[in-house]
């Protein structure tokens, strides 16, 4: 491994001390493992390599998510897009298998007891309303069923969709669809500096009790937004 010029790549991308050094002692560990079980070194790393250290770390126990960080830092290093994007799928699966999903009651603005009613029937997260909302067919059986009008199931279903982005949860969802965003695709199609001067007209024209968003969490958030699928029917 170039080990020295790794180091000073995660220098330059700004990673403090203690980070450098658990991504050197993940990647020496890492390497150790390819050339005990394999005989090969990492600079010929495999998907399959890589989906091994997997399986072994998890078989004794072990969270895989922080190595397959680690290696996504290595993979941007030596600029192999192809097992950066493996070794993310497979983070972004363990994550998505441990994280809570968020719960319909901490949204701003809603009915509460529309809220509490969906609940009664098992829907009280965005990944609850989405699996039972992102079809029109889906939500006219739900206002039908629940005596909750649609356009109030839209509402829902439309502020969950959003949570996908990432970091985009209670007020700041509420900012996003109360300043006409209503699904990760609207988000997409704009680039973070034209989002930023949205949300300062915005806010400014309406204001709204919040600050505008960072000009870098939006630059995250429109990549995340281009990255994920339409699921929810218009």
């Amino acid at each position: 491994m170039q080990e020295e010029d790794f180091r000073q790549y995660l220098k330059r991308k700004g990673k403090k001390q203690n980070v450098i050094e658990r991504n050197i002692f993940t990647i020496r560990r890492i390497g150790s493992y390819l050339e005990k079980e394999f005989k090969i070194n990492i600079q010929t790393i495999s998907s399959k390599k890589i989906d091994s250290i997997v399986k072994t770390l998890e078989e004794n126990g072990e969270s895989a998510k922080g190595p397959l960080y680690v290696l996504m830092n290595y993979f941007r290093f030596t600029g192999d897009h192809a097992l950066l994007t493996h070794a993310a799928e497979l983070r972004a699966e363990r994550t998505n298998k441990t994280r809570k999903a968020f719960k319909l009651k901490e949204f701003l603005d809603i009915n509460k007891k529309h809220v509490e009613t969906l609940a009664d029937i098992g829907i009280d997260n965005v990944d609850q309303m989405l699996q039972n909302g992102k079809t029109r067919q889906q939500r006219k059986q739900l206002t039908e069923k629940l005596q909750i009008p649609e356009e109030v199931i839209l509402e829902l279903v439309n502020l969950s969709d959003l949570t996908r982005i990432g970091h985009v949860k209670a007020k700041l969802t509420r900012l996003y669809y109360d300043a006409g965003f209503k699904s990760p695709k609207d988000v997409a199609a704009y680039e973070p500096e034209k989002l930023h001067e949205h949300f300062k007209k915005y806010i400014t024209q309406t204001g709204y009790d919040g600050m505008i968003p960072n000009l870098k969490d939006l630059v995250h958030n429109v990549n995340n937004a281009r990255k994920l699928p339409q699921i929810v029917e218009e």
